[in-house]
């Protein structure tokens, strides 16, 4: 009784230690792969280290043939061989390294100690072969040496002090320290008084220019950081889309995310009963039984782990899931565009940024990928070697979990592969957008000047860039999907090797081969689907990164924390001593004093460029000047909230805006809760009401807009903004008193 007590002791010394050399040697190579050492702390690989390891090498391969050699076999010696093969393995792989990692040379030195010790005394304790002490007692002392020089670098910093500066900056560094404020998400940059967007079309190719070699310093800057073993620090980046797609205070979501789980785990059960149940099927007919019962019973369990039973709860309580994540995250993305200031929105391709959050909703798969994806298969593998090795040996359950970590160690190396393509295939996506969306929102100019020719091939260019970009990506993907596809049917073809051999040696039954058939299928396609889970989630994760760039965007126009709301005017308006610049290298306005009384016309003459735009847009706040003060009614504008300044201002655009809707919808939006009467009421104190029911619809007449709310006719629904009374003030009669800025019809552009 003590004897096989001591048996089963070994026994699971020897597959821990086994298991533990697999999985740390799988997770070091995951953790450190394709980055550079020198970021790690590292030491060289000095004669007197190599010799070390090579003479603890040594000591294993003597330990195995001293293994081999023994008579009678030790009922543990396929354990032990194992545990040797895989130790090796382990030490050899570190030793491929350039320079040598000290937290490998530290771990596996404690793994030695803390398994290796044990096992030696139970040789000592047992007492059948003396020889085998002296591999062990010599490669103890050895991982003791290494242990102790390892101790002494794991002092020292982790990282060295110095970066190159490249390097050392931040993948999404701070706007303000970028080539422009917000550099981050584009390189775009607002020039002293003209907004990007309102430039001709001659200059889209070089904006278009400029945004790719953003996106190349963007990208480069992705895979440094990478390589850098910043893993942990690009993925904690991310951490700004958690509430979006963790659902912490709704309960019906919750209650969705758990059954969804209990459904998952009802299904890894499900994994191993199935084939059990098939295999007690085979035993009764080997044994001449007809299996009415055992068939049945086979029968409703593959009906109940089916996509009409689990998989039908499962696939319901998904939907719930990903339309919190979807809606959460949307709403995040439009509401942090829209509360950036206008130095971003005119500096940024509009089409550029509606294709960054559109790629970056693939993040909504994220949490079914993670967890209720990739999770279960994790779960499969280790319950897999659990159920092989009570069931059949260590041979069988370690060839699995060796193929399964052999599986994911090649998928991580060949999708690593595939990361610049798809970088490239998101960035093609986008200009290809982005030229789409400047021809026609340009339509005009580009058919004035005949120039239809020339977009048809910008944007021919641009799918053939993209068509080449994909062809590139999936090429690469066929590649990595023919070298996966060798590694399954090589790892059964190892399994029914051992398991026909248990057979033949009437260690197993057939029913035995009928169960571990059924269990590879089970377990096989979760293994294929894990590669591909990892590849979407690393293509979800490069897609994504131009809406972090975007979310991590801070606005520049912020209320004070102390701001109050402004409340009701009379509409005293003035500049003391106002300085501005939108570049720091040219200013736009200095020492502008200006003093507008209630009711007084103010004109503001100039040439093009002068800044009479500039004033108007200061007064609304959508720029913060930069010496100086602007008031109303003797309040500091920056003091009260941006919402109650711009309620109390009326403004006239020079390039009036409006939504592609009816007039009625237009004459809504100032306040959305007017009635039609209090609309009517409003349009006759401007004088347009009868203007407006001489159109065939009246009210519902659809106003034409271009894009982004451009007007197209200048006819009637121009002469709609440019009447006596004008557009936004038409609800002066109801807020009881009203500031006005207008921007004269005959003003050239800025």
């Amino acid at each position: 009784m003590v004897a096989l007590a001591k048996v089963a002791f070994a026994q699971g010394l020897y597959v821990a230690l086994t298991l533990t050399a697999l999985t740390y040697t799988f997770f070091s190579f995951v953790a450190h792969y394709a980055q550079d050492n020198a970021s790690f702390n590292t030491v060289s690989r000095s004669i007197v280290r190599l010799v070390a390891i090579g003479a603890l090498l040594a000591t294993l391969g003597a330990e195995a043939v001293l293994l081999s050699t023994r008579t009678p076999v030790p009922m543990a010696s396929t354990e032990h061989t194992l545990s040797l093969v895989y130790t090796f393995a382990a030490w050899f792989l570190m030793c491929l390294r350039k320079r040598l990692l000290v937290v490998d040379l530290f771990s596996l030195s404690v793994l030695a100690i803390v398994l290796g010790g044990p096992v030696l005394v139970i040789e000592v304790v047992s007492g059948t072969a003396t020889r085998i002490y002296i591999p062990q007692v010599v490669r103890l002392v050895i991982a003791l040496l290494l242990l102790v020089d390892s101790a002494r670098w794991l002092r020292k910093t982790s990282r060295p002090e110095q970066k190159l500066d490249d390097e050392a900056q931040p993948l999404l560094a701070d706007s303000a320290s970028a080539r422009s404020s917000h550099s981050s998400f584009d390189s775009n940059t607002l020039g002293a008084d003209s907004p990007v967007k309102n430039q001709s079309d001659r200059d889209s190719d070089t904006a278009s220019v400029a945004s790719d070699a953003s996106e190349d310093d963007f990208d480069s800057a992705a895979s440094r950081l990478r390589r850098s073993g910043s893993w942990i620090e690009y993925l904690g980046n991310f951490k700004v889309f958690l509430p979006s797609l963790i659902p912490r205070n709704d309960v019906k979501v919750q209650a969705c995310l758990v059954i969804c789980i209990l459904a998952v785990l009802t299904g890894r059960a499900l994994t191993i009963i199935v084939p059990q149940q098939l295999g007690r099927v085979a035993d009764e007919l080997v044994s001449g039984t007809l299996p009415i019962k055992a068939l049945l019973v086979y029968y409703l369990l593959t009906l109940l782990d089916g996509d009409c039973g689990i998989g039908f709860v499962e696939k319901l309580t998904k939907i719930p899931v990903q339309q919190f994540s979807f809606k959460k995250l949307s709403n995040l993305a439009f509401s942090h565009v829209m509360s950036l200031e206008m130095n971003f929105h005119d500096s940024q391709d509009s089409a550029e940024v509606m294709k960054a959050v559109e790629q970056g909703e693939a993040l909504t798969n994220i949490l079914d990928t993670a967890i209720l994806e990739m999770m279960p298969t994790v779960l499969d593998t280790g319950t897999a070697f659990v159920v092989l090795y009570a069931k059949f040996n260590a041979a069988v359950a370690v060839t699995m979990v060796t193929a399964a970590v052999l599986f994911l160690t090649v998928e991580i190396v060949t999708s690593s592969w595939n990361i610049d393509n798809r970088r490239r295939v998101t960035k093609a996506e986008r200009r290809q957008t982005r030229i789409m969306h400047q021809a026609v929102q340009g339509w005009r100019t580009v058919s004035a000047f005949n120039m239809f020719s020339h977009e048809r091939r910008r944007y021919g260019d641009a799918v053939g860039a993209n068509n080449r970009a994909k062809f590139d990506w999936g090429v690469r993907d066929a590649y990595i999907e023919a070298i996966l596809g060798v590694i399954m049917p090589t790892t059964f073809f190892c399994l029914a090797l051992i398991l026909a051999r248990e057979i033949y040696a009437g260690r197993a039954s057939p029913g035995d081969f009928v169960f571990l058939v059924q269990y590879w299928e089970m377990l096989l396609w979760p293994l294929k689907y894990l590669s591909q889970d990892y590849r979407y989630l690393m293509k979800d994760l490069i897609d994504a990164e131009r809406l972090l760039a975007l979310l991590k965007t801070e606005p520049k126009i912020t209320d004070d924390p102390d701001a109050v709301p402004l409340g009701p005017v009379k509409g005293e308006v003035r500049f003391e001593h106002v300085d501005f610049a939108y570049d720091a290298r040219k200013g736009a306005l200095h020492d502008v004093n200006i003093s507008a009384a209630p009711g007084e016309t103010i004109a503001l003459v100039g040439a093009t460029g002068a800044g009479k735009s500039t004033i108007t847009k200061l007064l609304m706040r959508y720029y913060d000047i930069t010496g100086g003060r602007i008031t109303i009614d003797g309040t500091d504008i920056r003091s009260v909230t941006q919402g109650s300044l711009r309620d109390v201002i009326g403004l006239v655009p020079q390039d009036p805006l409006l939504f592609n809707a009816t007039i009625m919808e237009n004459l809504r939006y100032a306040r959305l809760s007017a009635t039609d009467e209090q609309i009517h009421d409003a349009c006759r104190a401007a004088a347009i009401h009868e203007h407006i029911l001489s159109f065939p619809d009246g009210y519902a007449t659809k106003i034409l807009v271009l894009d982004a709310g451009q007007i197209v006719e200048s006819g009637t629904h121009q002469e709609l903004l440019r009447r006596r009374g004008k557009y936004y003030s038409l609800w002066e009669n109801q807020r009881g008193g009203m500031l006005e800025a207008e921007t004269p019809e005959t003003e050239a552009d800025e």
